[in-house]
């Protein structure tokens, strides 16, 4: 089992560098502002892989809050020692919409069909939870006031002590 982002964030990455908290609705390009807005927050402060990691994080998070629940209202950046965590809230109540184990739309197929697939075969959504998992170390959802905040945790790579 993956560790919870809790623990994560207790036992491998560090005490906390700074904690940020942005009104996400605010925004007039709030995909490419939390872009920008992540890649600003991590610059000199890590590998350029974890940077990219992290923005398909925030972006991914944010596109589901789009697309499932009327957008996003917040995103919560915080940079640790060894390692950031993303959240996106927004004012989705049901965290049973939220797959625990995100299955790949290609899964079951045979290697050599999914080599031979071009971009018209590929579907247009279902992956952005894949990109999450495989791109964070873990992610969780939690219920909040408002709704509920989607986490992911990245560790830094060579701090799994």
């Amino acid at each position: 089992m993956p560790p919870t982002v809790a623990v994560l964030i207790r036992d491998r990455m560090g005490p906390l560098v700074c904690h940020h908290d942005f009104a996400v609705a605010a925004e007039e390009e709030p995909l490419a502002w939390a872009r920008e807005k992540v890649r600003e927050l991590m610059k000199d402060r890590t590998e350029q892989t974890q940077i990219d990691d992290a923005v398909l994080v925030a972006t991914e998070l944010l596109s589901n809050a789009f697309r499932h629940e009327g957008g996003p209202v917040s995103l919560t950046f915080d940079v640790y020692e060894r390692g950031v965590t993303v959240g996106v809230g927004d004012r989705g109540k049901d965290i049973s919409t939220v797959p625990t184990d995100p299955v790949s739309l290609l899964a079951g197929m045979p290697d050599e069909e999914v080599t031979e697939l071009d971009e018209d075969d590929l579907p247009e959504s279902g992956q952005g939870l894949l990109l999450i998992t495989a791109c964070s170390t873990a992610w969780e959802v939690q219920r909040t006031g408002q709704g509920k905040v989607v986490t992911a945790a990245i560790c830094r790579t060579g701090s799994s002590e």
